[in-house]
């Protein structure tokens, strides 16, 4: 019999999960012609073969091209994107309950910056503005009675803005007491007492990290990734001592990258705070050999279900623990690799945005 049509964009495997309470990886792809598709990824499900990823969890309306405008806090995703209407709301995604909230909206943010505290709060920092939103809500932007002056609406609180331009960040994280916000420049790290409300420099020097890093109590250490092609693939560690201005940085022997020769282009990395000590490696790789590419383009037959597609992106999952040396030092060590094909039709601007939800 001859074999059915198959588009270009991957096919989605077998949906297999349900509610539970167990956490996963949620993974953002603008792989659908109205927006994002969100996908729930167990990282138990170990296996060396390349898998399709499963069927979206939710799908949500939104311009494609900015994932960067998902955060997440707690058991809840949050879809920021700028609307073209007047309706200052925004979708907020409960992964737990499976519902869907209208929580209210930030107007027109343009590069902002999340930042989740404990489970309740999540603050953002945009060019203009420095907000922070509780997910304790007293009452719903569209039930408010506008007759009483005495019901406290949910909404975004504004903070004061730092003494820096946002643009000027290069890393950030939340210190290990758990409640101050850590934003280094190119100069110095400024820290942000999430219960004073008030920004101070806290040391001439910046955290080594690009993006954003995580403290990890363990191990008494802040974790992250850097840009340097040097030391791609490998882990950056920084520990403070008793005196601010005293600091060690240094990198895992371990490359924990798990491209492929062949696919010579990496996207984009995403590290993601499991909990403990574990994290996963979240890699987005494309192939860059022109001439298997156009071969494939050429001998292409609709008819053909074969799964080789050198124009697909390739979504590498890293988990890995780490574990103190001998001489001090720390070790990753990788507990397991998934690859998951990428829907042609996502395009990668920003790197990949997951959620360990």
């Amino acid at each position: 019999m001859p074999s059915s049509k198959r588009s270009r964009g991957e096919r989605d495997a077998p949906r297999t999960s349900k509610p539970t309470g167990q956490q996963h990886l949620y993974l953002v792809f603008d792989d659908w012609e109205l927006g994002y598709s969100i996908r729930e990824l167990n990282l138990s499900n170990a296996s060396a073969e390349q898998r399709r990823l499963p069927p979206p969890f939710i799908r949500l309306e939104a311009t494609r091209g900015s994932p960067e405008f998902f955060a997440a806090v707690g058991t809840k995703i949050l879809a920021t994107h700028p609307r073209s209407d007047d309706q200052d709301i925004l979708p907020l995604i409960d992964v737990r309950s499976r519902g869907v909230n209208l929580a209210p909206g930030e107007l027109y943010p343009r590069h902002p910056i999340y930042i989740p505290v404990g489970d309740d709060e999540i603050f953002a920092l945009d060019t203009h503005t420095f907000k922070m939103l509780s997910m304790k809500p007293l009452c719903l932007p569209l039930l408010e009675d506008e007759f009483s002056n005495k019901i406290s609406v949910w909404s975004w609180h504004n903070l004061p803005m730092p003494k820096f331009k946002r643009m000027d960040i290069t890393s950030y994280a939340v210190d290990s007491d758990g409640r101050t916000i850590l934003a280094s420049t190119a100069a110095a790290t400024f820290a942000f007492d999430t219960k004073c409300h008030e920004w101070k420099k806290r040391v001439e020097w910046s955290l080594p990290f690009s993006g954003r890093a995580y403290f990890v109590h363990g191990l008494d250490v802040f974790v992250g990734l850097t840009n340097d092609v040097d030391t791609f693939g490998h882990l950056c560690f920084c520990r403070w001592f008793g005196d601010d201005d005293k600091h060690d940085v240094w990198f895992s022997k371990e490359n924990l990258s798990s491209k492929d020769p062949a696919e010579s282009h990496v996207v984009g990395t995403t590290l993601v705070y499991l909990g403990e000590t574990s994290f996963c490696l979240v890699e987005c790789v494309r192939n860059e050999d022109d001439e298997a590419v156009q071969k494939w383009l050429e001998e292409w037959d609709e008819q053909n279900d074969t799964d080789e597609d050198p124009l697909s992106a390739r979504c590498y999952l890293t988990t890995f623990s780490l574990s103190s040396e001998m001489n001090g030092g720390l070790m990753a060590a990788k507990t397991a690799v998934q690859c998951y094909k990428v829907p042609m039709e996502a395009s990668f601007n920003v790197n990949p945005v997951a959620f360990w939800l």
